[in-house]
């Protein structure tokens, strides 16, 4: 009887990792973040053959003058993530190795503006997330969407333990992590979580001041001369595509027919389009901005902006009246 395939196997199955394009269910870094993609790794190996479920969450909005967030995505459907952190190096290096031995895999998470084998590097303030599919002791081999050319192919990286983990535990914060799932925790269908998530959204965005604060983000941006929007287009740059991702991963479950028909209405499924297009084009204008400094490009980035607002404005009047059976 053969072994069971490892992880790492799986993955090496395919002729390469490239989380820029969509997979066979539609899910690329478009959709997901690092973290979400390394768990998705992990559901396939497992067998999972409808992952969006567990990575649909409601909509929310946080803001601080020209910083745009939302909420870190919990998984959902009976999937969940654990995490284990750590307090020094030894115990970090001791515990991925037991994570690993244990479950053939560790889920990696650490600052990232703090560790020099990531394109972050002194860029961005976040908490990064990476897989770890070996660990011969030497070296350890780790998929990361961030990975330095100087250790990575690609995104495959193959980094020598005694740089590995000395780094994580400088950056701070750093810890391991597994995924499980628990099928009592599943939701009772598909229409059952797209009306809670629905209900959540218009809550947190109509009733708790989501739009508020998010047109309070679009005038900070609309308020500020060219000059001091240039200094800050790397951030807003990251900022809008995290934020974007989470209605991204919601036109493509509308798309490929994981939100049940009956909860389409174009009431919301037009804006959500919209919105999307909109958050793209201000990316747009953010890369070409970075790429051609000596130009103008402040009013044309509000503009997508005020749209991409009044687009998010009618996606969650549209929900509110598809849950409440208003016309």
């Amino acid at each position: 009887m053969s072994e069971p395939l490892t992880l790492a196997g799986f993955i090496r199955q395919r002729p390469k990792v490239d989380w820029r394009f969509p997979d066979e269910f539609g899910l690329c870094e478009r959709n997901l973040d690092c973290r979400q993609l390394c768990i998705l790794e992990i559901m396939k190996w497992q067998g999972e053959r409808n992952p969006i479920p567990a990575f649909l969450n409601a909509f929310d909005c946080r803001t601080d003058g020209l910083l745009l967030r939302r909420s870190e995505p919990v998984l959902q459907n009976g999937w969940s993530a654990i995490r284990f952190p750590s307090l020094s190096t030894d115990q970090l290096r001791h515990l991925v190795r037991s994570v690993y031995d244990a479950e053939g895999y560790c889920l990696i998470y650490y600052n990232a503006f703090e560790v020099p084998f990531s394109a972050y590097y002194r860029k961005h303030d976040v908490v990064h997330w990476a897989l770890l599919i070996e660990d011969d002791g030497a070296h350890v081999t780790v998929i990361d969407d961030t990975g330095d050319p100087a250790y990575f192919d690609g995104y495959i990286g193959r980094i020598p333990s005694e740089v590995f983990f000395p780094a994580l535990q400088s950056a701070g914060g750093s810890g391991a992590a597994i995924v499980r799932r628990n099928d009592a925790g599943a939701a009772a269908s598909m229409e059952a979580q797209f009306a809670r998530l629905a209900r959540t959204s218009v809550e947190q965005m109509l009733r708790q001041g989501g739009l508020e604060r998010l047109a309070g983000f679009v005038a900070a941006v609309e308020a500020l001369p060219d000059d001091e929007l240039q200094a800050s287009l790397d951030q807003l740059e990251f900022d809008i595509h995290y934020f974007r991702r989470l209605r991204k991963l919601w036109e493509t479950a509308a798309g490929n027919g994981v939100i049940p028909e009956v909860c389409l209405d174009s009431r919301w499924t037009g804006p959500l389009t919209e919105a999307c297009n909109q958050w793209s084009y201000a990316m747009g204008v953010l890369m070409k901005w970075k790429r051609q400094p000596e130009k103008s490009y402040g009013s044309r980035l509000t503009g997508y902006l005020r749209q991409a607002l009044e687009a998010e404005r009618q996606l969650f009047d549209g929900l509110e009246r598809l849950l409440e059976g208003r016309p």
